[in-house]
């Protein structure tokens, strides 16, 4: 029966993929704002970037799918589509993550770099861009993709509000076939060599880049 629906479970994936790239490129967005705010010279701003930020990591993905799908529909009006609701909620639960990424990322630089930048003329937020941000890449990649291989994992729940990806189609597949035992360990054992090759790649990312620095 697994290979009967074989055509339905990888379009299933390719939606639960499509989401959680959706979802990381939010959490980019956002968490690079965040960790801005983390970093900001301000005071007000460095403690509203961090409730923010604790915020987004102590309410559950469930809850989070939840307010945004059916929360601003009935309080807001604001009608999304299933798959744009569980890409917001995996990019704010991401977004928290992602700023603290990306603040270790800038702060591992040499602070004589942000110095530099401002000797030479450069105003600091274009200095951040230009000349902090690229040689913070190296060890904020590594870090990046471990946080999708979360998302991705994250990723699996977004059926329950309607997201007809590989859980979703394993659900309904199962339940005209009476073979749950069947789909379920065929799904899982597609998410755990998913996200185990994820996590490779971001453990070579790491160690070539390390290797990068120690040789820069």
């Amino acid at each position: 029966m697994v290979w009967d629906s074989m055509p339905e479970l990888i379009q299933g994936l390719m939606i639960t993929l499509q989401v959680s790239i959706v979802g990381m490129s939010l959490s980019i967005f956002f968490g690079l704002i965040l960790a801005s705010g983390r970093l900001s010279q301000y005071g007000y701003i460095r403690k509203f970037s961090g409730v923010v930020i604790e915020f987004s990591r102590s309410i559950p993905l469930f809850v989070f799918l939840f307010w945004i799908y059916y929360g601003f529909s009935l309080k807001f009006g604001i009608n999304l589509s299933a798959f744009y609701a569980g890409a917001i909620a995996l990019g704010v639960t991401g977004s928290a993550y992602m700023a603290e990424v990306f603040r270790g990322g800038i702060n591992a630089v040499d602070p004589g770099q942000r110095e530099a930048a401002l000797a030479i003329g450069l105003s600091r937020s274009l200095g951040f861009f230009r000349v902090v941000l690229p040689q913070a890449v190296r060890i904020i990649i590594p870090q990046a993709v471990n946080v999708y291989v979360g998302l991705l994992k994250g990723a699996t729940i977004v059926s329950i509000i309607g997201v007809a990806d590989m859980i979703y189609v394993a659900q309904y597949v199962s339940l005209s076939s009476f073979t749950p035992f069947e789909m379920y360990t065929f799904v899982g054992l597609v998410f755990i060599s998913l996200t185990l090759s994820i996590a490779g790649i971001a453990f070579l990312l790491e160690k070539r880049l390390t290797k990068g620095r120690t040789n820069g």
